[in-house]
């Protein structure tokens, strides 16, 4: 074969249309391109001759070819062998991915049928949440023969200082006119006059679970209960506040770390936003001064610095403060009760039952600084500085809704994905007052509208 017959024949097997042209992809010669030397694209084509239509095309001669572009010419300008493969292989690339488009991409639908499958899919969704909340009420269950009556139900057995547990079924409480949510309940009243509690209604009041940071009752409790038998004013132990504390997990108080502030403002801190930072600092700081030597040097000016004094054993002084949650528990006779933390997140360990929070709640009442702190609704301080200048500003908002209603005192809400959400209430009128317990309701309004159904009953 010459010259000029390679040349043609080269010429005839790049002779294709651009990526744009609708050719079948057996008109395409890649494997007989990979076949070919690259002396044809070599070919000297200065000569004086000239070229035929379609070569012009092709072959690189000058600028003028260089600028045509494919919108304007159903072929394209190639320079070699290697050149070619890239574009056939380019073409059916593109090919590929249109298919693969057209089979996954979505229908082009027009936006009034777009609209009208969004109320669709709306409507669904809202019934679903209705579905959920929003329990329909069910027939009352016929009493079995061995259900006490009404009357029964209210009287409790009182055997010295302790209370006979009677848990009533749903069944019972003839007067719900709506559902409680709550899995765990119990509401007890005191008529005024009487010393002591009576339960009026429960239901599973002596199961355990977890009680989310209804624990922080104790907390504070316990240091109440420390401040008073060292007789220490809550306002003279002062505290710096160590960097870990900004790193814990759940709801804070946001304490700032490098701040000093007193066992009083942490008190506020950790009851009405419930800070699980002021928990944990309180905690340490509780547990060192009780294994302090020297108490009476830091109620006359100097500060705990938790980070030098107590990161060290902060480990023994946890287990220490726990020890002295779980001893008051046991003198208050909480028998279900076990405190595995100070601050009330997920622990298996750390569990409790309506019964005794209400054992717990009995005593917190008595203590007349608890029920300053849990009745507060929004408190304002100021941390201060180891150079005694203000530091940084707090304002705390309590958690509990039912203390803008008549009657409610607070004491603590709490909620944590194993918990759910609870809540344990102090109410008071003239007449009477009552404390109520629930326990892992539908959702966090639920718990307050369940308690509020719970008064009603009395």
């Amino acid at each position: 074969m010459n010259q000029k017959e390679g040349q043609s024949v080269s010429l005839q097997k790049f002779h294709r249309k651009s990526a744009q042209s609708t050719s079948d992809d057996s008109q395409m010669i890649l494997p007989e391109l990979k076949g070919r030397c690259l002396k044809s694209a070599a070919t000297n084509l200065h000569n004086n001759k000239s070229l035929q239509t379609p070569l012009k095309y092709y072959i690189n001669e000058g600028l003028q070819q260089r600028k045509r572009s494919e919108n304007h010419s159903e072929y394209t300008l190639i320079e070699t062998y290697l050149e070619a493969l890239q574009r056939c292989a380019q073409e059916e690339k593109k090919k590929k991915q249109i298919q693969t488009l057209q089979v996954n991409s979505f229908p082009i639908l027009p936006g009034q049928v777009i609209r009208e499958r969004i109320k669709k899919y709306a409507e669904i969704q809202q019934r679903e949440v209705t579905k959920y909340f929003v329990r329909k009420e069910q027939p009352a269950k016929k009493p079995h023969s061995t259900t006490l009556s009404m009357i029964s139900q209210k009287s409790i057995v009182n055997q010295g200082s302790k209370i006979e547990s009677i848990s009533i079924s749903m069944s019972c409480g003839s007067k719900l006119k709506h559902k409680v949510s709550s899995k765990k309940w119990a509401i007890f009243k005191r008529n005024k006059g009487e010393t002591k509690f009576q339960k009026i209604y429960a239901f599973q009041d002596q199961y355990k679970s977890e009680v989310a940071s209804i624990t922080k009752v104790m907390t504070c409790y316990t240091t109440l209960k420390f401040l008073e038998e060292k007789r220490i004013d809550m306002e003279a132990i002062k505290i710096k506040i160590p960097g870990h504390a900004e790193c814990i997990d759940g709801t804070s108080a946001f304490l700032n770390a490098g701040g000093i502030m007193n066992i009083k403002q942490l008190l506020f801190a950790m009851m009405l936003p419930s800070g699980n930072d002021a928990a944990l600092v309180l905690s340490y700081a509780i547990a060192f001064l009780k294994t302090c030597d020297n108490i009476q040097r830091y109620c006359n000016g100097h500060f705990i610095d938790c980070e030098l004094e107590i990161e060290k054993n902060k480990f023994q002084l946890r287990n220490q403060f726990l020890q002295m949650m779980n001893t008051h528990a046991e003198n208050l006779k909480m028998d279900k009760t076990n405190y595995n933390s100070v601050h009330g997140l997920n622990d298996a360990l750390n569990v409790s039952c309506a019964l005794d929070i209400f054992k717990l709640v009995e005593d917190c009442i008595k203590i007349k600084d608890f029920m300053e702190i849990v009745n507060t609704r929004c408190f304002k301080t100021y941390s201060m500085t180891e150079e005694g200048k203000q530091g940084t500003y707090y304002k705390w908002k309590n958690t509990n809704k039912l203390l803008k209603k008549e009657g409610w005192q607070g004491i603590k809400t709490g909620i944590t994905s194993n918990a759910g959400p609870c809540f344990s209430g102090y109410y008071k009128t003239d007449d009477f007052d009552a404390i109520v317990i629930v326990l892992q309701s539908s959702n966090m309004l639920q718990r307050f509208k369940d308690a509020e159904i719970l008064i009603k009953l009395l």
